[in-house]
């Protein structure tokens, strides 16, 4: 068992005091990626999402939850509005475009 020195004194040197990391960043690109994967995420679970919630979880304006829908309707998803505020990713079957 250790013997505990109440009695010495204090360090004097500052703190170290780390940044956040680079995922925690507002403006960084990691922060983005960790949103885009959140929504394709939910999207292939078939699940709803609102921009309430999306906002909650993150923090960001609706611009940007605009923009991250923007990117994955480019990168080839196809997500359509059930409300104003809700979104889900539509299927279709692999025949639909022959009909």
């Amino acid at each position: 068992m250790t013997a505990a020195r109440f009695d010495a004194p204090a360090p004097t040197s500052p703190a170290i005091r780390y940044g956040r990391p680079s995922y925690a960043h507002r403006e960084g690109v990691a922060f983005r990626i960790v949103r885009l994967v959140w929504l394709a995420a939910r999207f292939a679970r078939r699940e709803s999402v609102t921009v309430a919630d999306y906002q909650r979880r993150f923090g960001v304006s609706l611009r940007s939850f605009h923009r991250d829908i923007a990117l994955l309707r480019a990168g080839g998803f196809y997500i359509d509005t059930a409300t104003p505020a809700t979104y889900h990713m539509l299927s279709f079957l692999a025949d639909a475009d022959q009909a």
